[in-house]
């Protein structure tokens, strides 16, 4: 599905994650160390230029190096045991932590590797894309990005990064494009595949 919606969700979230709280040390007023903390939307910019100076260095780049540049890019920001455990719903609880497990490396390998495929289909001329400052989200904890990405001959998409403040820095725990959530579509295909085949077959 070459749709640019999920073109732009690889785009915005490449190279996040380098980007932890402890981004650079500066010393104190006392001489202590102090760390800058990169806000989201700051995150979300430097994704842009990593993944574009990416695609424009690597030329026709093989599908290996495209997977190799997801895994390093782009999934150290997402958290994707919460990702999983929001995807099999109630239905989490019933799991063996085996269960758990798989269900996480499954959900992170499908989510990945499709990003992985839109990278590699994506034209030129690159879109522009619009990222606008962080704003709060439920609680202090939490931030929502937005950015609009303009491409020549497609309408505007609408993006939404929702983040949270982790002991390992901000992690994205959902992805929203056009108003769709990328949780929200695992958790709808993850309780219906469970509740038909049960995890023994759908976790294998």
């Amino acid at each position: 599905m070459r749709t640019l919606a999920a073109l732009m969700l690889a785009l915005l979230t490449a190279g996040v994650g380098a980007q932890a709280p402890s981004g650079g040390a500066q010393a104190g007023p006392e001489g202590e160390e102090s760390y800058y903390v990169a806000s989201p939307d700051q995150l979300v910019r430097q994704g842009v230029d990593r993944l574009i100076g990416f695609l424009v260095g690597a030329g026709d780049a093989s599908a290996q190096a495209v997977r190799e540049f997801v895994d390093i890019e782009i999934a150290p920001i997402f958290d994707f045991r919460y990702m999983a455990r929001w995807a099999a719903g109630p239905l989490y609880h019933r799991l063996t932590p085996p269960q758990r497990v798989a269900l996480e490396a499954q959900l992170r390998t499908m989510f990945l590797d499709a990003l992985a495929r839109h990278l590699g289909s994506l034209e030129s001329p690159l879109p522009r894309v619009d990222v606008f400052p962080a704003r709060p989200g439920h609680s202090v904890a939490q931030a929502v990005v937005h950015a609009r990405v303009i491409g020549e001959q497609r309408p505007p998409v609408r993006l939404e990064f929702r983040f949270y403040w982790s002991n390992d820095g901000w992690k994205v725990y959902d992805a929203v494009a056009n108003g769709a959530s990328a949780a929200a579509f695992y958790r709808s295909y993850y309780t219906r595949a469970l509740r038909r085949h049960g995890p023994d077959v759908v976790l294998r």
